[in-house]
């Protein structure tokens, strides 16, 4: 808690890159998963997690202060066109959730920095879930581990993260 995350490049879902400290301002909610995970309590959860907080952030009207970001584990396949697709199966809002991927490096050293473990098995990528709320300097404040938490319990830490950390 209160490490900088590492500042690794991206690629959104509509080809652009970007950095993390690019959300600078913003409290950020970062979580991984990988589009061909079939397993229920993982990555098709905590995408239905992200849609409802989502839902609820826009409710609370707190655009500019919080964002959401999901992180592919497989970037090999997770191509721009592939994140597009689920993002929309999502119906992600892009100015409030972002869907992209890194190279398998910046993956790994960003998941070094929250404990985030994953591995290639075959087509499958075993892995633990780690959903990471970072405040508006980029710094960590508070992390889910598991997918024991609520679209409504990750909204308050989001929200509040915004309000304590500007």
């Amino acid at each position: 808690m209160g490490d900088l995350l590492p500042d690794v490049p991206l690629r959104r879902e509509d080809g652009q890159e970007f950095h993390l400290r690019d959300f600078h301002g913003e409290a950020v909610a970062i979580t991984f998963f990988y589009s061909r995970c079939s397993a229920a309590t993982f990555c098709p959860l905590v995408g239905r997690n992200f849609n409802i907080a989502q839902e609820l952030l826009t409710k609370m009207g707190v655009g500019g202060k919080c964002h959401l970001l999901s992180i592919s584990l497989d970037p090999a396949h997770d191509t721009t066109e592939v994140l597009a697709a689920y993002a929309k199966g999502y119906k992600a809002d892009g100015q409030l959730w972002t869907f992209a991927a890194a190279s398998k490096e910046d993956l790994r050293r960003l998941g070094d920095s929250i404990g985030l473990e994953y591995q290639r098995v075959g087509e499958r990528i075993d892995h633990n879930l780690r959903t990471v709320i970072v405040d508006a300097s980029g710094h960590i404040r508070h992390i889910f581990r598991g997918g024991e938490w609520t679209p409504q319990e990750l909204a308050a830490e989001l929200v509040t993260t915004a309000r304590r950390y500007r």
